[in-house]
Order: C-alpha cells, then sequence, then structure tokens
C-alpha cells in the first residue's frame, strides 16, 4: 500500500518546487528579478489553492451524485479499462478541453477578462505560473474534475495521479529552465514553447496548448520557439494600476 502523504497535494508541490528550484539555478533560461513581484506572487497563490480547493471540495462531489444514468451506462465499457489508460485518456481530453478554453479566452473580450491576470506576469518562474483569476480557476477545473470523474469514474487514488500530472505540467511550462529538448516539443509544451505564449507579440493566438502541442499544430496556433528572441518582453504590453488588480483577480 503506498503511504498516504506520498500522495498529498502538499508533498507533490513541495517535491516539484524543490526539482523546479534546483533546475532555474542551475540554468536559467532569463535573468528574473523575483523580488520585483513577490509579494502580488504570493498573494496570488494563497488566492489559488484556497480557490482550488473549495472549487474541488464543492465541484467533484456535486459531479459525481448528479452524473446522469444514461452518460455512466454508456461509459460502463470505457471505465472497464485499466487505470493506466484511463489517467491517459482524462489527461488527453482534459487537455484538448483546456486548449479550447484557452483559446477562447484569447479570442473573446468577456473571456480574456478571466485569463488576463495570469498574463499580468513579466518575471516568469516557477511560482509566477500560480497567478490566475478566480473565473479562470473555476472554468479550467470543470473539465479537470468532471473528465475523470464524471466521464471515467477514477478513484481518490486515480484522481490524485491525475492532480499530480497537472501539477508537474504546471510547473514545467512555467520553469525558467534554459533546456534544449531538441523535437521534443513537436509532441509536448516545454518551457520554451510556453514563454513564447506569454511574449508580447502581435499575434495572441500562440503556443495555445498546455501539455501537447499537437493542438496547436493541428489548428493554426504553433509558433517556433526558436523563432522568437529569448529576451523578448513577457506581460501584457502595458502597466497595471492598482485599482485594476481586485477586477482581474475575479476576472471580470
Amino acid at each position: 500500500m503506498i503511504p498516504v502523504w506520498l500522495t498529498s497535494s502538499v508533498t507533490i508541490f513541495l517535491a516539484l518546487a524543490l526539482v523546479s528550484e534546483l533546475l532555474e539555478r542551475w540554468r536559467p533560461a532569463r535573468r528574473v528579478d523575483r523580488l520585483r513581484h513577490l509579494v502580488t506572487d504570493v498573494g496570488s497563490f494563497g488566492f489559488a489553492v484556497v480557490l482550488n480547493r473549495g472549487i474541488d471540495a464543492l465541484f467533484a462531489p456535486v459531479v459525481a451524485a448528479h452524473a446522469p444514468g444514461a452518460v455512466a451506462a454508456a461509459l460502463a465499457g470505457l471505465r472497464e479499462l485499466h487505470v493506466g489508460w484511463k489517467i491517459l485518456i482524462a489527461v488527453v481530453l482534459a487537455d484538448f478541453c483546456l486548449y479550447w478554453i484557452h483559446r477562447a479566452q484569447h479570442t473573446w473580450n468577456w473571456a480574456w477578462r478571466t485569463h488576463a491576470w495570469h498574463h499580468s506576469v513579466e518575471e516568469l518562474w516557477w511560482f509566477s505560473g500560480f497567478r490566475t483569476s478566480f473565473l479562470h480557476s473555476f472554468f479550467y477545473n470543470i473539465p479537470q474534475v468532471a473528465i475523470p470523474v464524471l466521464l471515467l469514474g477514477l478513484g481518490t487514488f486515480e484522481t490524485a495521479i491525475c492532480f499530480a500530472i497537472g501539477m508537474l505540467i504546471q510547473f514545467w511550462e512555467h520553469v525558467n529552465w534554459r533546456v534544449d529538448l531538441w523535437k521534443l516539443d513537436r509532441v509536448l509544451v516545454t518551457p520554451d514553447y510556453h514563454r513564447v505564449h506569454h511574449a508580447v507579440l502581435p499575434n495572441p493566438l500562440k503556443n495555445l496548448a498546455p501539455t501537447f502541442s499537437l493542438w496547436d499544430r493541428l489548428f493554426g496556433t504553433w509558433v517556433d520557439p526558436r523563432s522568437v528572441p529569448l529576451d523578448t518582453p513577457l506581460g501584457i504590453g502595458q502597466p497595471i494600476e492598482k485599482r485594476e488588480v481586485p477586477r482581474m483577480l475575479a476576472g471580470v
């Protein structure tokens, strides 16, 4: 039996934070002034943790309790698959849904308001990636909870694995690590790949995929990270007034 502490969200977070910190200190991609927005990043992180735990605690039981019987019957065969296949399916389906949510956020003004706070980051490192608004977290949690619980009927342990994978992706794509993984970005999102998405460029529809870069290639939003200078400014391209912060935190 696997010890409970190994699947604890706190343990997973601390382990990934340690690895990310070591990678950034070993070979940083850019010079980052962490103190510049540290108070904002810490506050945003605390807000995101409370919000995500609250949404999960409220949303997951509702999804499990009110799943239509017809849906459960239709998916019975899918739920009989080996747990490894179900986890893989959950990751791929959730990633596909998140790609389109993310694309909507960069297409429609009302949706952009839910996402602008995340793009206000100008110093990108593993901790700053947790800067998200209330509505951003709410919309992203829908597929992340509904797919493993409603569609695939994953249990607590399997859901913890999905959480660990999602947390790994969150750290991985925002880590300030200079690494050349050859052609890996043709399949998976890499730190360089996602850094392009945070860059101030004329086209906002660029490298939107959270995990699998295949979606960007299929749907015309792929940009070669090697074509964008490493020192390209990050953020939304304009200063943020303090009075705007509460609205951006809410995502409205």
